[in-house]
């Protein structure tokens, strides 16, 4: 039989629980969803045609008709959820949403440490306090400092004018008002 989830699909990781008045419970986890229906991978596999139910986590209860199976995985058609199909399509969904979406900031330049760690930070009102380079790429800088600069506030490092971005236990995060040239990137880094 061909793979009836070759087509488009959506991604969809949620562990479930599954079960039937003739198998003893089993632990699989979705893989995927499409029009033809769910994608779970198990170490025990359902015969074709059988009826489980499923209770995913994060989704709720189904009741699905396995449509597909083959030695790692099967594929089952929902039949009957703990709420509407439409309503439980859409959480699906929503779920799939959500684990698609990557909050984490993902950094675009390289990081150094550089070999000249010691520098000079000079606050908008004039005022100067040693600080120590922890990382450098193009877009900004961490550093320790021994003042409290606030996010949002205009300093100079060394020459490169920047703005306090975040603060740590130790120090702050800074970002160049200005990205530095490529070539001017690597531990030789001088601000």
């Amino acid at each position: 039989m061909d793979d009836p989830l070759n087509g488009n699909h959506t991604r969809l990781i949620l562990p479930a629980l599954c079960w039937s008045r003739y198998r003893p419970d089993f632990y699989a986890v979705t893989t995927d969803l499409s029009v033809a229906g769910l994608r779970f991978r198990a170490a025990s596999i359902p015969g074709l045609g059988e009826t489980l139910t499923c209770s995913l986590r994060h989704a709720g209860t189904l009741e699905v008709l396995v449509v597909h199976c083959n030695k790692a995985a099967f594929v089952a058609r929902v039949t009957r959820a703990d709420v509407a199909i439409p309503v439980m399509v859409r959480r699906l969904l929503d779920l799939a949403e959500d684990q698609d979406s990557d909050p984490t900031p993902r950094r675009v330049h390289p990081r150094f440490v550089p070999d000249r760690p010691d520098i000079l930070v000079t606050t908008a009102s004039g005022v100067q306090v040693p600080g120590r380079l922890i990382n450098v790429s193009a877009s900004g800088a961490a550093l320790q400092v021994d003042i409290r600069l606030e996010p949002g506030m205009q300093i100079t490092l060394g020459r490169t004018p920047a703005t306090v971005a975040r603060r740590f236990e130790d120090g702050i995060g800074a970002a160049f008002l200005e990205p530095l040239a490529r070539e001017n990137i690597g531990p030789h880094v001088s601000l």
